[in-house]
């Protein structure tokens, strides 16, 4: 049987420096029967023309100029105008490895999958390795009862209860979709200038449309990531935007029909995205009244300490149930000192 048709669509947005290597990464694929989508989102560098020259060259490669819309949209641009079989979704500033969608593309047909999910390596620029995220699942494939009770809640966090976690991700970038799926359901991404985190939504939303999702339990995929960033934005309006992500995952659950089983992960999410938006306060060159009182306003907030007082966090680590304590008690100084070690140690 002839191999069916990957989509591969790559949104890019001011990636000049690392655009060539991610495009690279994915023609020399070992699988060659591609539909290559890259959308260049406005980009306001010499991306459009470092794709149109890729284009000249592969003709499995698609070129797509749009105004900028963000992420989210160019995604959607990239699935409104894809053919094939299966659909995946790269970052331009990452890269794969060169048997990645070979790997995905066979699972997904031999276990008629509507989603393969992979491993990825966290790196930074110079190549030194964060983390080297593998799922951890007990078994390949999921479905059925298995799927929607147990599946779903440890891909979306880890159980706060027990502490048990299948080191699972809701990226887009780690999964390879099918376009049957996402047709039938017209299913779409939200925009992260509407939700924050938005893969975590949009993925989730995709999951309970899925019969059956698969592992590779491999790392398929290099996500380059700044550490050293954090010291130098400060986005006064995160956590707001936070609190909006968390009712937004509500309201999902109860379309999803899984509200109970999935209200304390989606708490998990809250806090765990809070707390690196307060690491970015706290490592940030703002002055220290200025930090102090914002991460202040959030612990005393009264959303978070709704969330905090019926979380179920005795399967946390012994530091996160120590910062917990801390702020579901008000202890703002002692909180603000455990948020600043946390990011001076991320930062080194």
């Amino acid at each position: 049987m002839p191999e069916p048709l990957v989509s591969v669509v790559v949104p890019i947005y001011n990636v000049e420096a690392k655009l060539c290597r991610c495009i690279e990464s994915i023609i020399k694929q070992t699988y060659s029967n591609l539909e290559i989508i890259l959308v260049d989102d406005g980009s306001p560098d010499n991306c459009p023309q470092i794709c149109d020259d890729y284009a000249d060259k592969d003709q499995r490669i698609k070129v797509i100029h749009k105004i900028n819309e963000g992420l989210g949209y160019a995604r959607n641009t990239g699935i409104e105008n894809a053919t094939g079989k299966y659909i995946c979704f790269f970052d331009s500033d990452d890269y794969v490895e060169l048997t990645a969608i070979a790997e995905t593309c066979s699972i997904a047909e031999e276990l008629k999958a509507d989603l393969v999910c992979f491993g990825h390596i966290e790196e930074t620029e110079n190549g030194r390795i964060i983390e080297n995220r593998i799922p951890t699942t007990p078994k390949d494939l999921f479905y059925g009862d298995e799927l929607k009770n147990k599946l779903i809640p440890l891909t979306l966090s880890h159980d706060p209860a027990t502490g048990e976690d299948w080191n699972l991700s809701l990226s887009a970038w780690s999964a390879m979709f099918s376009m049957e799926v996402i047709r039938q359901n017209n299913w779409r991404f939200v925009s992260e200038r509407e939700c924050i985190s938005e893969d975590i939504y949009s993925v989730l939303q995709y999951y309970g449309y899925s019969g059956r999702v698969a592992y590779i339990k491999k790392a398929l995929y290099h996500y380059i990531s700044n550490p050293l960033s954090l010291s130098k934005v400060y986005r006064k309006d995160r956590y707001e935007r936070l609190k909006i992500l968390s009712e937004k995952l509500f309201e999902l659950t109860k379309k999803m029909n899984q509200e109970d089983m999935l209200h304390d992960r989606v708490k998990t999410i809250f806090l765990g995205l809070t707390i690196g938006a307060i690491k970015q306060i706290t490592a940030s060159d703002e002055p220290l009244k200025i930090k102090y009182n914002a991460v202040k306003e959030i612990v005393c907030d009264d959303y978070m300490q709704n969330t905090l007082s019926e979380y179920p966090f005795s399967g946390e680590s012994v530091a996160k149930r120590l910062l917990f304590v801390c702020m579901k008690r008000k202890l703002c100084t002692m909180s603000y000192l455990i948020f600043k070690v946390k990011s001076w140690i991320e930062s080194r």
